[in-house]
């Protein structure tokens, strides 16, 4: 029985994960359509499968009668479960076409240009970065779900009325309002707060009003790439500019031959170098940017959980020119619920970024912003937000530990305190092998070389290790495992 088990179902693709219905449906149609499990084959009675594959009874019920009603297997009543002939398969699909380059127009030619030049320049087996967001388990889903119902109802929502405001909803913008005086000392009113569907809308939209195509966009190097895409998007010029110890560097910010219009920067904790811009080099930014008349976007992408000391005060409540524009939101904690991103703008952009919304992005959604607003103005966010901040202290600082134990001088661990990732450069192995000892490790590690505009400035073996989804009492084994694997590779 075991061993037909084992026909059925390929355990090796499955190691650390729970089997759910679908899982195990799809291994039994791969062993059919492979040859493995021939037609008219019988299958192992539903409680022996599911004690030998350590599922529950119901999980394994279900996928038969999944692949019933597709017409992979059918019952022969008290005989038992068959192998049928008779599978719904899909015809094949028609061969796709071949794009036609002549198409396109010069902005579609360039991105497959740049894809193209991104392939070439990563290495065999690369990973992108494709984490940020919290586990499921910490996500706030059903509080979410309830807060959405409170508003489906049709008597709610004719309650509230039509608001046809494109800077967002009255109750988010008020209850965002009170959340960033309370909670970053940024003291705004609801009038200053715009909501966006997305971060892309919000950016694309404040470069298109104040930048032309050509001009020049500063951004951190390394940084998020973001800014980079909303550039590339809009034909904006992008300055590729150095931090060191203390955030941005201001020095390179005025060295630049170019006429820099708008400056990006994330402040609170750098992505991905985990720098928080100490405030010395915020007062000398906010100094420069009133100097050269240019505006700077502050944003706060990673910045929700903080370990350690006090923060500086933000960028945005410091300024005293009007030179700032703040962007969050609460996507670590929210996605796939809600990718909103809030803005704190000077009370003199609201109107030319009121006609701006009208004619590009629009509302956003009414129903997430309510929701989003009770759970501001409830407290809850604030709340689990603390919460979570104390699940995951213990876990990063036994990752810090165990990297440091493990490796001593082989690994140089950056002492910076936010996020939910820590970066992390090993001298001695490449990203490649770096990679495949992680997913051997089932750690969560990807290289930082998508975050640099120049791959050279990089150091070796520079990688973004992330923590939430770890359990602070297998950290030393996985650790040890990944020198393990590290050293095999490299042997």
């Amino acid at each position: 029985m075991v061993e037909m088990a084992l026909t059925l179902v390929d355990l090796q693709n499955f190691q650390g994960k729970k089997l759910g219905y679908l899982d195990i449906s799809k291994s039994i149609i791969e062993a059919v359509t492979s040859g493995r499990l021939p037609v008219n084959s019988t299958l192992p009675p539903s409680r022996n499968l599911a004690e030998t594959l350590g599922v529950s009874r119901d999980t394994v019920v279900r996928c038969y009668e999944h692949l019933k009603n597709l017409g992979w297997i059918e019952s022969h009543g008290k005989i038992g479960m068959f192998v049928t002939g008779n599978a719904k398969i899909s015809p094949p699909p028609h061969p796709a076409k071949t794009l036609n380059h002549g198409s396109l127009s010069n902005y579609g030619i360039s991105l497959l240009a740049e894809q193209a030049a991104d392939l070439g320049s990563k290495p065999s087996g690369y990973e992108p970065i494709r984490f940020g967001v919290v586990p499921k388990p910490y996500r706030p889903t059903a509080r979410w779900k309830k807060a959405l119902r409170n508003f489906s109802a049709p008597s709610a929502l004719d309650d509230r009325g039509y608001v046809a405001d494109v800077l967002g909803r009255p109750e988010l913008r008020e209850a965002f309002s009170t959340f960033m005086c309370c909670n970053r000392g940024i003291f705004c009113t609801a009038n200053e707060v715009v909501a966006f569907s997305g971060s892309f809308s919000a950016l694309s939209l404040i470069c298109r009003l104040f930048l032309e195509p050509g001009e020049s966009i500063a951004i951190e190097n390394p940084g998020f790439g973001g800014p980079k895409s909303t550039a590339a998007y809009l034909g904006l010029n992008v300055v590729p500019v150095p931090l060191d110890a203390e955030g941005i560097s201001i020095k390179a910010l005025e060295r630049s031959s170019n006429s820099i219009k708008l400056v990006y920067v994330t402040p609170n904790h750098q992505e991905p170098s985990g720098i928080t811009m100490t405030l010395a080099r915020r007062k000398q930014l906010l100094s420069w940017a009133q100097k050269n008349a240019a505006l700077i976007i502050e944003d706060d992408l990673d910045g929700i959980f903080h370990y350690g000391k006090e923060m500086p005060p933000s960028l945005k409540s410091m300024d005293t020119q009007d030179n700032v524009i703040y962007l969050t939101g609460f996507w670590q904690i929210l996605y796939p619920l809600t990718a909103m991103c809030l803005a704190v703008v000077p009370q003199s952009l609201c109107e030319v970024l009121k006609n701006a919304k009208i004619h590009t992005a629009n509302l956003t959604e009414h129903q997430p912003q309510l929701a989003l607003s009770e759970l501001l103005s409830a407290g809850y966010l604030q709340r689990h937000i603390s919460k979570l901040e104390r699940d995951f202290a213990p876990k990063r600082r036994a990752l810090i530990y165990e990297l440091k134990r493990t490796f001593s001088e082989r690994v140089h661990v950056p002492l910076q305190s936010g996020g939910v990732k820590i970066m992390v450069q090993f001298s001695e192995f490449s990203d490649l092998d770096l990679i495949e000892s992680a997913r051997k490790a089932n750690l969560t590690l990807a290289s930082t070389a998508d975050f640099y505009t120049h791959n050279e400035q990089r150091a070796k073996g520079e990688c973004l290790i992330y923590f939430p989804d770890l359990e602070e009492a297998h950290v030393r084994k996985k650790i040890e495992s990944l020198a393990h694997h590290l050293h095999l590779q490299k042997n």
